[in-house]
């Protein structure tokens, strides 16, 4: 399914993927031999990594450990040029909420959810430009989608 995704005609191949399967995954890639995925990255997520998956997991350490992608790193080696880990952190956050949203109907609680993440947007954004980090920072020339959070 992913492959068929990424090779519509317009749509560009991603370089890597981390999620916190990626060492099954891999291990079906390598398995299927198809060229596709030759250039394609696959690494668990750094939470998962250190959390979940055994340092005696040899396969995982060897082939999805994020440290091994350089391409993923800081120039100065410092830290990663994303949160890897935010889909468990988003669901951390998330879960606050589950004792006010789990009697709501399904157009209120789209409508509750919808505001809490854009509240939250914009106090992240907030704080990453108070700690005078770049947080609209886009590959392309999408214009200032800053506008669309205030």
């Amino acid at each position: 399914m992913t492959k068929a995704s990424f090779s519509v005609p317009g749509v560009t191949k991603p370089n890597h993927f981390v999620y916190d399967t990626a060492c099954e995954a891999k291990q079906q890639v390598m398995k299927s031999n198809d060229e596709w995925w030759r250039t394609i990255g696959m690494s668990v997520d750094v939470w998962h990594l250190r959390n979940k998956h055994k340092t005696t997991h040899d396969f995982c350490q060897r082939y999805c450990n994020p440290a091994a992608f350089p391409e993923l790193k800081l120039d100065d080696g410092t830290g990663w040029w994303f949160n890897t880990s935010i889909a468990e952190q988003t669901n951390v956050w998330l879960g606050g909420y589950h004792s006010m949203v789990r009697e709501m109907l399904p157009i209120r609680y789209n409508f509750f959810l919808d505001e809490m993440v854009r509240i939250r947007n914009i106090n992240t954004i907030a704080t990453l430009k108070a700690k005078d980090l770049n947080p609209q920072y886009t590959p392309f020339n999408f214009g200032n989608i800053a506008q669309a959070f205030t």
